[in-house]
């Protein structure tokens, strides 16, 4: 089996990007985005394809970026002489977050469909890929959340206008500020997912969704798609992303006063898992509630 972090799958018309980092729960690294993104775009171009499914190999559709791979791009963990913690430039950080923002550009300007099939964990660059591609199939048991944003964001994030289109002011304030987990029946009642479907339903009612778009004249698919991301467009969609990468740079450099949790303190201290585990107990409400990590 191949170590590509991302496989490539053709049937005639239909085309498979399967997230192939299936002992990661599917978490990809900077390089792993940028292949998934260059894998994109060969399927773009390849005329035979008229829709593109992208699923991940393994329990879970995507559980993020892959922390370790975070730290070390942004120097987390970089100390100076002295042993004390060096930030990093905002001109480097500004670049990082450029060309992140121009990945996640990519999926929301597609030229053609794509479905993303989703289960298990769908969590940061997992739910923002949900959330930029055309249609979600996903498994009833799978779990939603944006978590990442209790890393200190509060509502801070790339595609902020395509949030407030799918779910409406109220409930992106609420999503960004608790970043709590909700499962693929709330997803669909959100607007989030197209449908919602038994576990064992989710492969043939994706492929079944597909070979249905797939039923459309190529021609009409592309001037489809281009027209959607014109309207898109006439919302600031592309100015929302050009902010987006500026938040994310501000985001990640935050000051911390001495009474407030900071996670990458935290981590440096204590180690990811108790970080997390400090993280997520802070926001699990009164009813017991448990956020997955």
């Amino acid at each position: 089996m191949t170590t590509d972090p991302v496989v490539v799958e053709k049937d005639g018309a239909i085309a498979r990007l399967v997230l192939n980092r299936p002992e990661k729960s599917n978490a990809l690294t900077f390089g792993d985005a940028d292949f998934l993104v260059d894998r994109l775009h060969e399927l773009e171009d390849d005329d035979e394809v008229k829709v593109i499914i992208l699923k991940g190999r393994g329990r879970s559709f995507c559980a993020g970026h892959d922390f370790n791979d975070v730290v070390e791009v942004y120097g987390l963990n970089k100390r100076d002489e002295n042993g004390r913690h060096v930030r990093m430039n905002q001109r480097t950080r500004l670049k990082i977050d450029r060309r992140l923002a121009e990945g996640y550009m990519a999926f929301q300007y597609a030229a053609k469909p794509v479905i993303a099939q989703v289960q298990g964990a769908c969590v940061g660059f997992g739910i923002y890929l949900a959330e930029l591609v055309d249609l979600v199939v996903c498994a009833d048991t799978a779990r939603f959340s944006h978590a990442e944003q209790r890393l200190g964001f509060a509502g801070n994030t790339w595609h902020l206008n395509t949030l407030l289109l799918q779910y409406g002011p109220k409930k992106v304030r609420e999503m960004l500020l608790f970043g709590s987990e909700f499962d693929g029946t709330e997803a669909a009642g959100l607007g989030l997912a197209n449908i919602s479907v038994p576990e064992d339903q989710l492969d043939k009612t994706t492929e079944d969704w597909a070979r249905r778009v797939a039923q459309n004249p190529k021609d009409a698919l592309v001037t489809g798609k281009a027209i959607h991301q014109m309207a898109l467009d006439s919302l600031g969609a592309t100015q929302q992303f050009q902010r987006g990468f500026v938040g994310h740079t501000l985001g990640t450099n935050l000051s911390f006063d001495k009474d407030e949790f900071n996670f990458f303190r935290t981590r440096r201290e204590h180690g990811t898992k108790a970080a997390y585990r400090q993280r997520d107990a802070r926001f699990r409400d009164e009813a017991g509630v448990t956020d997955a990590e």
